[in-house]
């Protein structure tokens, strides 16, 4: 792998990272990906050429059957998700989908899988980062525009 840029200290990577959906199937051969402190990156390809599965792969989405994924020098591969959402990593899809009827608190209850208390302490967090969603917490998810949706 490439070393970071001065300065820049590798926060996610993938390293002859091999997956697929079937274990006869891979879609990823020996995938080599850094994320380094302040980078913004784009992945692209054409259709089927394996970019939702490297990032399904990286975030525990994804049976990874050999290779390495590390996060801030800390093996992660094949934790489960819920493991990789408690240490603060997570995977926003392309597609938007949200309860419809039930509004934004009750959308993100559904999908932060915490005790009550720990709950609201991780709303409040959100709210503070977010203040836009803030102010929509009790209103019907449905309302919510594609990109206010992700």
């Amino acid at each position: 792998m490439p070393p970071p840029p001065a300065g820049g200290d590798v926060v996610l990577s993938a390293e002859e990272l091999v997956a697929g959906y079937v274990p006869e199937v891979n879609i990823l051969n020996g995938c080599d990906f850094v994320l380094n402190d302040g980078e913004l990156i784009g992945i692209i390809g054409p259709n089927g050429a394996g970019k939702s599965t490297l990032l399904k792969s990286l975030f525990g989405l994804v049976k990874v059957s050999s290779g390495a994924v590390t996060f801030r020098g800390e093996d992660i591969t094949g934790e489960p998700a819920h493991s990789l959402v408690a240490k603060g990593i997570g995977y926003v899809p392309q597609n938007n989908n949200v309860f419809p009827r039930l509004t934004v608190e009750e959308n993100l209850e559904m999908g932060m899988y915490l005790e009550p208390k720990r709950f609201k302490a991780r709303l409040e967090t959100v709210a503070g980062l977010f203040p836009l969603l803030a102010q929509r917490l009790k209103q019907r998810a449905g309302s919510l525009s594609g990109g206010e949706r992700q």
